[in-house]
């Protein structure tokens, strides 16, 4: 509260700017974005702005409109609501520049949720990742760097040259070396207040996963066959979040987002092609050609699925924003540039989570 018992001062948010183009004032861009045509709007609006560059009151931002910029009260209120429509205005103390994540900081005001409480929540969680290739890598270090207090990185596999196409963290000196301790090597050097536990191995079975540590989320980007369906009935099991995030050839993939007891799950709807049931000898044929198959590993489509899927874990467990992976799988095809949503409600008959009630949160995060 402020001093006087009111309202607390705000300030114009850092990530506000003004511009006119054909004929329109733009107030902020991006999802911010407010297009004003009435001209009669656009001084006292951008002179309310540039008061607000220091900490003001909502009563003194009134007094300055009516009193030296002789705006009548009417207008000089609809001018206020302007500006406070759309995350333009953030308290004084939300953004300290010399802070590690201001930056971050921002991006949270501007989905309009309280920074400092989405930092707490980031700090008290717990994310394991199974793989640390060309995604988990990525993820690994955007979670590590945004704050998430804890990473437990689980990979068997090894450093190999061909990695390093996408596989950014890792160096010629660590070809032969365990990926997830050469990762968690590098994640320390960049943020040494992660909390980093490595396991060098990779789960096959049900037991092997219940072997694990819990988290608050799980993401997969390992690419064993199978993997995801284990994943999907130890989370429900276990009350955990968990998240998918891979490539098809060019397109990058990432979701659902489950959610146990409120989401869809990954056997809710069928989200994969496979091969026939009904037809056995087509389906050892195409069994026999798929044995071959090799995924084109692509930096840059790593790149988007790792952070668009790390986007989505931060704002599932800071609380802002709404996943793009909530109850659907996203794919962004890389050549045409388009994206492709495939629908994973929740099925109230699902063998796997019909009977799954939401749980408390695992994750609450420090308020």
């Amino acid at each position: 509260m402020h001093p006087s018992g009111g309202p607390p001062p705000r300030i114009l948010a850092p990530y506000v700017r003004i511009g006119v183009q054909d004929g329109t004032l733009f107030l902020g861009f991006g999802s911010v974005q407010q297009s004003i045509q009435d001209r009669n709007l656009w001084r006292p609006l951008v002179q309310l702005a540039d008061h607000f560059r220091e900490p003001r009151t909502r009563a003194e931002a009134l007094d300055f409109l009516r009193g030296p910029c002789r705006v009548e009260a009417a207008r000089a209120e609809a001018v206020m609501l302007t500006l406070e429509h759309g995350n333009c205005l953030i308290l004084a103390s939300a953004y300290d520049p010399e802070d590690r994540y201001s930056r971050h900081a921002l991006f949270y005001e501007l989905s309009g949720a309280d920074a400092r409480r989405v930092q707490r929540r980031l700090a008290s969680a717990h994310v394991l990742l199974l793989g640390c290739g060309g995604i988990g890598n990525l993820v690994a270090v955007t979670l590590a760097t945004a704050g998430v207090g804890a990473l437990t990185l689980v990979d068997a596999d090894h450093v190999e040259l061909s990695n390093l196409t996408r596989q950014f963290l890792f160096t010629e000196a660590d070809a032969g070396a365990s990926k997830s301790r050469a990762l968690a090597r590098e994640l320390r050097r960049r943020n040494p207040g992660c909390r980093i536990r490595t396991i060098v191995g990779a789960p096959t079975d049900i037991e092997d996963l219940r072997a694990l540590p819990e988290a608050d989320l799980l993401l997969v980007s390992a690419d064993s066959p199978g993997l995801t369906g284990l994943v999907n009935a130890h989370c429900v099991d276990s009350g955990q979040a968990w998240l998918n995030a891979c490539y098809v050839n060019d397109v990058a993939v990432w979701g659902p987002l489950v959610v146990p007891g409120t989401t869809g799950c990954w056997d809710c709807r069928l989200l994969t092609a496979r091969a026939p049931a009904d037809e056995p000898e087509l389906a050892a044929l195409i069994g026999r050609v798929n044995a071959r198959y090799q995924a084109p590993s692509n930096g840059p489509v790593n790149m988007l699925a790792s952070s668009l899927a790390a986007l989505d874990v931060l704002r599932h467990l800071g609380g802002f924003g709404v996943p793009a992976a909530l109850n659907r799988r996203m794919g962004v095809w890389s050549h045409e540039l388009s994206i492709q949503e495939q629908p994973a409600e929740r099925d109230p008959h699902c063998v796997t989570c019909a009977d799954v009630h939401p749980a408390t949160p695992r994750h609450q995060g420090a308020l």
